[in-house]
């Protein structure tokens, strides 16, 4: 039991400090794209089923487009293509990118991996056209070179990257850009100033656009991470409302109001199996007088942990009032239970209770009536309390069958 609130306390904590963390994220929007560690986890924990489904639609579908779009490209008007170059341009990235989706766009991959592997396919699908054209025989052509710009600018709009990912691409493709026209002398100082100019005027609005869709996306996932934590937290709260209505406060088992559902559900049912035992703490005014009533409530909470330690599973203990507890056996036959009920006795009988360093001692006096015969809770109450009050009259201690 104490285990199940320590685990419920650090939940609760985690809760508490997530919403924190995503209030203060709201509130202080700014433009970096990252949230505290607690928070990032979190985030990427959730998105993580999403995210897989939504890449292994762009490396599927990116690839059949890039490879459809570039043969009809080459196919209509494309003068005289080279098609040793077209299959190395086409070919080879659409495979790769469909190996990267079966190896690495899958659930079990780490988020960064799956990240990476996304940002491979795009590299080698833009960095193959500029590729072609720094290598394909002389003279190279601004159309040549201003070709070589639509794969990276489909990538960029298309591909849902991320914003760190988008700028490497920028930063990957520019960069082969400015040395494939610096390896070909008979592009003009000039115009591949222009070039260069001309696909980064294209590229950087894309750029611009990846980190305000992240950004967004960001932002709307703390919207519904706030409202999934306040839902939880009025669940939980609502839980524990519950809890206390069927929870005995001062000994954590349940209270007489779960034990009637529980014996009305229990006697619903066909068959006669099953026993009710009312146990009552012998003398216990008496020890409330001796040793005060603080006292009194740790024998119960006392008493109370060595009986449910000593129940089976299916086994339900109550507190049925004052200094008695109810125990509902609902598949014991009557043998069983006056041997569950002798041993609950001589288990409390046994128990450890100290009281100013010295030990005190403890017994129970337990009343067992059998279902057979007994249809209502009252009936069975009833014989139970009777055979009760005759292991109190023949001396306490002791246990005693209707």
């Amino acid at each position: 039991m104490n285990e199940t609130v320590r685990s419920d306390a650090v939940v609760e904590d985690q809760g508490q400090s997530l919403q924190a963390l995503a209030e203060s994220q709201l509130a202080h929007p700014g433009f970096r794209l990252a949230f505290p560690a607690l928070l990032e986890a979190r985030y990427w924990q959730d998105i993580a089923a999403e995210r897989v489904k939504e890449l292994r639609f762009i490396a599927l579908w990116g690839a059949v487009l890039y490879f459809s779009l570039g043969m009809l490209l080459n196919l209509g008007i494309i003068p005289n293509p080279d098609w040793r170059g077209v299959s190395i341009q086409l070919i080879g990235p659409s495979v790769a990118a469909l190996v990267v989706r079966r190896l690495w766009l899958r659930e079990g991959c780490p988020g960064a991996l799956r990240e990476a592997g996304l940002l491979a396919i795009c590299l080698l699908c833009t960095l193959a056209a500029i590729l072609i054209v720094a290598v394909k025989p002389a003279p190279a052509t601004l159309r040549d070179f201003l070709l070589a710009i639509p794969p990276t600018s489909f990538a960029m709009i298309f591909v849902r990257l991320r914003f760190r990912q988008a700028a490497i691409l920028f930063l990957a493709n520019i960069g082969a850009y400015v040395l494939a026209l610096a390896s070909r002398p008979e592009i003009h100082r000039s115009d591949a100033l222009f070039l260069v100019g001309f696909m980064a005027t294209i590229l950087l609005p894309s750029l611009v656009g990846v980190h305000a869709f992240e950004r967004a996306a960001r932002r709307i996932y703390l919207h519904g991470l706030l409202q999934r934590l306040r839902n939880e937290k009025l669940a939980a709260s609502n839980a524990a409302l519950t809890g206390l209505s069927y929870t005995d406060s001062l000994t954590g088992i349940a209270n007489r109001r779960q034990l009637d559902e529980a014996l009305s559900a229990f006697l619903a049912l066909p068959g006669s199996a099953g026993a009710l035992l009312l146990i009552d703490i012998d003398r216990f005014k008496a020890f409330n007088d001796r040793h005060g009533h603080l006292a009194g409530d740790t024998c119960l909470r006392k008493i109370a942990q060595c009986l449910w330690s000593s129940l089976q599973p299916l086994d339900q203990l109550a507190r049925f009032g004052g200094e008695e507890f109810a125990v509902l056996l609902p598949q014991a036959t009557p043998d069983e239970a006056v041997q569950t009920a002798e041993g609950l006795r001589d288990a409390v009988q046994r128990m450890a209770f100290s009281m100013q360093g010295r030990r005190v001692g403890v017994t129970v006096s337990i009343g067992v009536a059998a279902r057979a015969g007994l249809d209502t809770p009252q009936a069975l109450i009833g014989a139970a309390d009777a055979a009760l009050y005759a292991a109190k009259n023949a001396g306490r201690n002791r246990v005693r069958v209707a």
